[in-house]
């Protein structure tokens, strides 16, 4: 479906990607990983014919269409849901023919295809879309401009998935949702029919629902089969075979190169060491193992003593204008502590947070933190005072001003910071090394507890990783807000559930919170149905028997068709070759298969017997 061959671009000048090839098929699903600045979003503007490439070609097949979410962030009076309606430009052509009186062949032909595409239930789809991504009911016909920014990114990507195309471009997604929008898009993703790339610096993300990574690294683009883990462990082999024989080979030419030298002059061996001239020029050179910038080893300190109890919260009440947020908040927070807040977007998790640092004060009740103790607090908002006009170094010195330089560039280096990047100003730095330099000054201070709200947005992988290991090490008190599951994973020791204006300890694990979710989101779909009920109250063009018939005689097809395409994948699935003879990646392609058509059989029976149920209110 799309072939990119012998692709290379420039950025200024110099190639930023070369001769790079992809294919990407009907169906896959791919996660596009590597460094920031590596080219990826690059690549999806070349995709999108946003920019032409300097060499090589993207092709896309004939009559295939793309997706993707818009950055810009729109501010106008519609409606939330009918702007991501507009997402579907097929169905609001389709609504402009429906509405005519002329019910002419074309107005005929459109009313079959609106149909096909399923346009009555088009508004239950895209309430659906809003409810997993987090916007409640009630909040769906408010007006575009009424959301705050990341909340319109949200409204972008739900437009985007509103969009029936054959491949979908989707870059950073999960940046400005949390954790519960999150396990909603991933299983979103999952079941989707089409092809989607997508760019996401979260491992369980990609583990969850990629069926192939593509590596862009020192201007190529490597193509995996499998998931991220997969892809890690493949690299590691491949990178380990390279070395071993690029080894091998350094010895090889040594030798040859030693033989040359020594017996070039005799004339007894002079053919000889013309062959070996002629067979080293031949050889195809190994190349070795580059491991790319961008590796950082972080250490936060923590104190060598601490107070038992570092800070308590008593009867805290907190809310805005009036409305309680949080009510009656009890807790301790001890020596070494590790927690992750969990809890639905908007519940009250970074407001607890700003209450610890003392940036809130409560409505009622008391904050109390033990005496002397240092707390290092990191959020999104933070790196806006940083000041742009400064150098880490000079952020570095007006913090300890007592230290010699050699000593604050030294620490810097641990933060990825070393070289030239200390002498920046910050106003030209990205998200992501913001965020380093933000940890570095939280880290120098060597705090008793590290209060940390989304540390990891604008981190890329290799970042991550090393913040993660940074915080296993650390021997402080940890209390942690992110969508990263696996940075909670290794984190974390106990979970705390932030929800419905209480602060409790949660009794189990990220599955049994993914649970949880799934019963909470469970309990709103009435409201999501009443929506549903009421946007088919006035469809574009009122349904006749005659028309609802034909679509039930449809989904019957449809019906017979996927349960024969499920009984043979569940023949496949129960044939012990399918073990023997194929990848691990195939099998998991057929049990996803299988899950699919599972779900697809289920949505066309409830399908049919809505329709069932207009026949009956029309006899």
């Amino acid at each position: 479906m799309l072939s990119i061959q012998s692709l290379t671009y420039l950025q200024g000048g110099t190639p930023l990607l070369q001769n790079c090839t992809l294919q990407i098929f009907a169906g896959q699903h791919a996660g596009l990983v590597g460094k920031n600045g590596c080219g990826k979003s690059t690549l999806f503007r070349l995709i999108r014919g946003e920019i032409k490439p300097d060499a090589g070609e993207v092709t896309l097949q004939a009559g295939k269409t793309v997706a993707f979410v818009e950055q810009e962030i729109i501010s106008s009076n519609q409606p939330a849901i009918e702007f991501v309606l507009d997402g579907d430009r097929e169905l609001r052509q389709l609504e402009q023919i429906l509405v005519k009186d002329t019910h002419d062949d074309n107005w005929f032909e459109a009313q079959q295809r609106y149909e096909v595409i399923d346009g009555y239930g088009a508004a239950a789809r895209a309430a659906q879309l809003l409810n997993g991504l987090g916007f409640a009911n009630d909040v769906q016909r408010q007006p575009v401009h009424s959301f705050s920014g990341g909340w319109r990114m949200r409204l972008n990507l739900a437009r985007a998935l509103m969009h029936r195309a054959d491949l979908m471009l989707l870059d950073e997604p999960t940046n400005h949702l949390d954790l519960e929008a999150i396990i909603w898009l991933e299983q979103y993703l999952v079941r989707y029919p089409g092809s989607f790339i997508v760019v996401s610096h979260d491992r369980e993300f990609l583990n969850a629902c990629v069926d192939r990574i593509v590596h862009v690294h020192a201007r190529q683009m490597d193509v995996y089969t499998g998931n991220y883990d997969d892809f890690e462990r493949a690299r590691a082999e491949r990178l380990q075979q390279q070395a071993q024989a690029y080894q091998q080979q350094q010895k090889q030419i040594a030798h040859m190169e030693d033989f040359v030298r020594r017996f070039r002059a005799k004339a007894t061996k002079a053919k000889q060491a013309q062959s070996r001239i002629k067979a080293l020029e031949r050889l195809t050179r190994v190349t070795p193992v580059h491991i790319e910038n961008g590796h950082f080893e972080l250490r936060i300190d923590a104190p060598e003593r601490s107070p038992d109890v570092l800070v308590r919260v008593s009867d805290v009440d907190f809310g805005y204008n009036d409305n309680l947020l949080l009510q009656k908040v009890n807790l301790v927070l001890q020596a070494g502590a590790r927690i992750a807040l969990l809890g639905p977007n908007g519940a009250g998790k970074s407001t607890l947070i700003k209450l610890l640092t003392g940036e809130l004060k409560p409505v009622s009740g008391m904050v109390e933190c033990a005496h002397d103790i240092n707390i290092g607090y990191f959020a999104q908002h933070q790196l806006e005072h940083l000041d742009n006009a400064a150098t880490p170094l000079q952020h570095m010195m007006r913090l300890a001003p007592k230290q010699t330089e050699l000593e604050l560039r030294s620490f810097l280096g641990r933060f990825g910071m070393g070289g030239d990047e200390e002498n920046r100003p910050v106003e030209t730095f990205s998200g992501g090394e913001k965020s380093r330099l933000a940890l570095a000054l939280i880290a120098w201070r060597k705090p008793h507890l590290l209060l940390l709200d989304e540390p990891t947005n604008h981190l890329d992988l290799d970042m991550r990783d090393a913040l993660t290991l940074a915080l296993e090490a650390y021997t402080g008190a940890v209390v942690l807000v992110s969508h990263d599951r696996s940075l909670i994973r290794a984190v974390a020791d106990e979970l705390w559930l932030v929800a419905d204006g209480k602060v409790q300890g949660f009794e189990g694990d990220l599955e049994d919170y993914k649970t949880w979710i799934e019963q909470r989101r469970s309990e709103g779909n009435v409201q999501v149905r009443t929506i549903e009920t009421k946007s088919r109250q006035k469809p574009p063009a009122r349904p006749n028997r005659k028309m609802l018939l034909s679509k039930q005689s449809k989904l019957e097809t449809a019906i017979n068709t996927a349960q024969k395409e499920l009984a043979e994948a569940n023949r496949q699935l129960a044939d012990p070759a399918t073990y023997t003879q194929r990848s691990r990646a195939e099998i998991d392609q057929l049990n996803a298969v299988h899950a699919a058509l599972e779900q697809k059989i289920s949505e066309l029976e409830e399908s049919w017997l809505e329709l069932e149920m207009a026949l009956e209110e029309q006899t």
